[in-house]
């Protein structure tokens, strides 16, 4: 076990949140996007964290996956990849920005229009793995199975 490992499942265990990157925050709405661009009001640099996931946040997340286009009707490979890129960028940077935003509302369009403007593809590869940590699969099933074994009884 790698020394990332181990920090990771101390960070899971004890709920430290985990830095993703330093973003500039796309606008909240139109108001403020004209005050950054007059240079009345400087734009906002946050960094991005994620926490230990709850569970209505597991439910968003799980509806987000579900949801992604894995097949395209276009002709030709080329096609079909970029029709895949396309349908699936915003649902992706949407991933991402549930786990951060991490409440049982809608994430902001801002975070999501964030996310898909600042991150690399590396960086969002990196980030569904931390996400994908952080939902903790094997607990949940390991759960299921308590459940399902004292119903039994």
């Amino acid at each position: 076990m790698t020394k990332q490992e181990k920090d990771g499942i101390l960070s899971t265990v004890l709920n430290i949140p985990t830095p993703l990157k330093e973003v500039k925050l796309a606008p909240k709405n139109k108001l403020e996007k004209l005050l950054i661009y007059l240079r009345i009001k400087k734009p906002v640099y946050e960094m991005l964290y994620i926490t230990g996931l709850k569970m209505s946040t597991n439910f968003r997340l799980t509806a987000i996956a579900n949801s992604l286009q894995s097949e395209s009707d276009a002709e030709g490979e080329q096609s079909k990849l970029m029709d895949l890129m396309h349908g699936n960028i915003y649902q992706m940077a949407g991933y991402i920005a549930t786990a951060i935003h991490n409440k049982n509302v809608e994430t902001p369009r801002y975070l999501i229009q964030t996310i898909a403007d600042e991150f690399t593809t590396e960086e969002l590869k990196l980030a569904s793995q931390e996400v994908y940590r952080r939902l903790d699969v094997q607990t949940f099933f390991g759960s299921m199975e308590l459940i399902r074994n004292l119903s039994l009884m």
